[in-house]
């Protein structure tokens, strides 16, 4: 199966609640299975028969990914317009907001290798 058939997905709701799921296309048949991270069972139009359990590293992975996306809505759409007549303090939220965006897509990009 080639990596642009892989793909980690990522939804963050108005609240802040983050969830991931993990997706892999059959090239043959172009059926799509996901899984849900915080619920590793196999979601798919076909039935599965097993169950699969992800190595320590890929989910430390995806943990600190979860991390990362949670803060990143937090200084998004609490902490700057917090600061909002605080320039200074504004100015350190918007270099802290380019860092959470840099190390999310970096840690989606390691997902996408190991999924």
């Amino acid at each position: 199966m080639k990596k642009e058939n892989e793909e980690v997905i990522s939804a963050t709701s108005s609240q802040g609640d983050t969830n991931f799921m993990a997706c892999k296309t059959n090239e043959e048949n172009k059926t799509k299975v996901c899984i849900d991270v915080e619920n590793p069972e196999p979601l798919s139009s076909k039935a599965s028969s097993g169950k699969v359990m992800l190595d320590n590293n890929t989910y430390d992975l995806m943990e600190q990914l979860l991390i990362e996306n949670k803060s990143l809505w937090r200084i998004k759409n609490n902490y700057k317009n917090d600061s909002a007549l605080d320039n200074e303090t504004r100015q350190v939220w918007n270099f802290i907001e380019k860092d959470k965006e840099e190390l999310v897509k970096m840690l989606t990009e390691k997902l996408k290798e190991r999924l």
